[in-house]
């Protein structure tokens, strides 16, 4: 089946999350991607266990399916050539070191570029390739901090929390994927590459635009509140006679479904409860009586009563509940393949369902310099003396 990006090639010298997750959301849907490590040590992210399936992280493992692995000394003038002549067969160029490494390296974006001027170049930074705090070292939890995200994020009352995953680092892969996307198909119309810039601070203001933007509006600074919302009530969870159930109020009508079947009619018609805005500046005294009425059953129970009446409520699921989830089962959402090392691996598969060009798993995380040769002779015309003289060098790395 013909693949919606089959005939992209992307050049990924991205390491740890960021930029993988963007080339990995776009070898799903049939990038060639060529991953190009650093020889003995690869991509740092190569380190980053337990857990392991046998020698192999399973954090690598899961994050770079449908990749191929070439291991190349970039800081070598051979390796440094090696590069510049697979850039000019490649679509895109991606990379998210420092600000400013690649340029003293020589092969930053006015250097590709010269030698191939349709080349997108996309750079991932935790602040930016411009600005005070562009030469910062910046990992998911520093960016969290720094955007604000974390001031938002826990209990009323309590410190800054990180959210539970990555969400900076996939965040800012995730519009590195969009940004070359764009620009792929801007080069359709205007035949010219050109230069992403994202920031993984940006990348927060983005998620983060409604807070700022009720900030901008009221003064009034954004705390951590739990589980709940600012904008809406009552959302957020409550305990149970068994599990924490998870409800979202979304609006007035459904407020008038919602409290009959708790048997608090009587909110109905009291002004201090009847609109979204008046439950938001009355949330303590709603919240305490919901929080008691929901004591009294089970999560079972209140389920069979809220659902077919079409309440949006839900269990908080565990990882083991959810890789059993009925739902994730039906879709199909977790899938095998083989890998050489790791064996038969079960992982999350492509979020997004394309009905005639869908995504897939092709081929399992490589090896650090696994397809190194293969990669020299068939998109370079390399021929296995001159690969041997490159390994000899140490312009390139081991076979395998």
């Amino acid at each position: 089946m013909t693949m919606a990006l089959d005939d992209v090639t992307v050049l990924d010298l991205s390491h740890a999350l960021a930029g993988p997750f963007a080339s990995t959301m776009l070898g799903d849907f049939g990038a060639q991607v060529i991953k190009v490590e650093p020889p003995g040590t690869g991509d740092i992210s190569r380190a980053w266990g337990p857990p392991f399936y046998g020698s192999e992280p399973a954090y690598f493992v899961n994050l770079h399916r449908n990749k191929k692995s070439v291991a190349i000394d970039l800081k070598h003038p051979e390796g440094k050539e090696v590069f510049f002549r697979l850039m000019e067969r490649s679509d895109v160029v991606l990379e998210n070191y420092r600000v400013g490494t690649f340029e003293k390296l020589g092969i930053d974006y006015e250097r590709a570029r010269a030698r191939h001027p349709g080349i997108i170049y996309c750079s991932v930074s935790g602040f930016g390739q411009t600005g005070p705090y562009r030469d910062r070292a910046a990992l998911d939890l520093i960016v969290q901090a720094e955007s604000g995200m974390m001031s938002v994020t826990g209990e009323p009352g309590g410190r800054g929390v990180r959210c539970g995953v990555s969400i900076a680092d996939m965040t800012a892969g995730m519009y590195a994927a969009f940004g070359i996307l764009t620009a792929l198909h801007a080069r359709e119309k205007t035949k010219r590459g050109q230069f992403i810039d994202v920031s993984m601070l940006e990348g927060q203001l983005g998620l983060l635009h409604g807070m700022i933007g009720a900030y901008l509006a009221d003064g009034i600074v954004p705390q951590p509140m739990g589980t709940a919302y600012k904008a809406l009530l009552p959302y957020q969870t409550f305990r149970t006679k068994t599990r924490d159930l998870a409800l979202a109020v979304g609006s007035d009508k459904l407020w008038r479904i919602f409290c009959p079947l708790l048997g608090i009619g009587d909110m109905l018609d009291d002004p201090r409860y009847a609109t979204n805005a008046a439950r938001a500046t009355n949330r303590e005294s709603l919240i305490a009586r919901l929080g008691a009425v929901f004591l009294t059953k089970s999560y079972e129970e209140w389920e069979a009563i809220l659902l077919p009446a079409g309440i949006p409520m839900g269990a908080i699921n565990t990882i083991e509940r959810v890789v059993e989830h009925p739902q994730v089962e039906a879709r199909g959402m977790l899938v095998e393949h083989e890998h050489p090392v790791a064996g038969t691996v079960r992982m999350v598969g492509v979020p997004v369902r394309l009905s005639e060009t869908p995504g897939a798993i092709r081929t399992p995380a490589p090896l650090l310099g696994q397809h190194t040769d293969e990669v020299l002779r068939d998109r370079l015309g390399f021929d296995d003396e001159e690969i041997a003289r490159l390994r000899r060098a140490g312009a390139i790395g081991e076979r395998r």
